[in-house]
């Protein structure tokens, strides 16, 4: 594969996964989430249900990590090793302000979110099994962790938005 072919298959893969993953953030946070909450007890067996169906989190989580190594790849090809002098100029400093943005994206998801969601799916678990209503403990710490999902997943939202602004200016900067 040459230079070209490599960085053209790099940015279509690092837009096509961009535009996934932010998009999909960006709907659950303002669309999904609220219906959830709306819907009470309810939102939470359709969260589980979207996310058994459609494998959401799994493609989530691919298409951010595919997103976030294209783009420190392409960065690299860009910046010839990130050079110091394309690196402090006004091109290399809004594109990596951009891919730092994303980067606390990521972290947010794999280091709230997804535990908050996997401790939601174990306390699931435990009540499916007792065969009886949550006790107030768990109907407590179920509401606590869906607003923890919901709170990360708004700033992430946030985060890509600024990102997704950041990277699509930068060629006119």
């Amino acid at each position: 594969m040459n230079a070209q072919t490599y960085l053209i298959s790099l940015r279509v893969l690092h837009i096509f996964t961009g535009v996934f993953w932010a998009g999909a953030t960006i709907y659950l946070a303002y669309f999904v989430a609220p219906a959830v909450k709306a819907l009470g007890p309810d939102g939470g067996k359709f969260m589980q249900q979207l996310a058994r169906t459609n494998r959401l989190p799994v493609m989530m989580s691919l298409s951010a990590l595919l997103n976030v190594l294209c783009g420190v790849l392409l960065l690299w090809e860009l910046s010839n090793g990130f050079q110091g002098t394309w690196m402090a100029s006004a091109h290399g400093m809004i594109l990596s302000v951009g891919g730092v943005l994303a980067i606390i994206a990521f972290l947010e998801g794999l280091l709230v979110t997804r535990p908050a969601a996997n401790m939601i799916n174990k306390i699931g678990h435990n009540i499916a099994q007792s065969a009886s209503a949550p006790t107030a403990e768990q109907s407590q710490q179920l509401m606590a962790l869906r607003n923890k999902i919901f709170k990360a997943n708004n700033l992430a939202a946030l985060l890509l938005v600024a990102a997704v602004i950041l990277m699509s200016i930068v060629k006119y900067i």
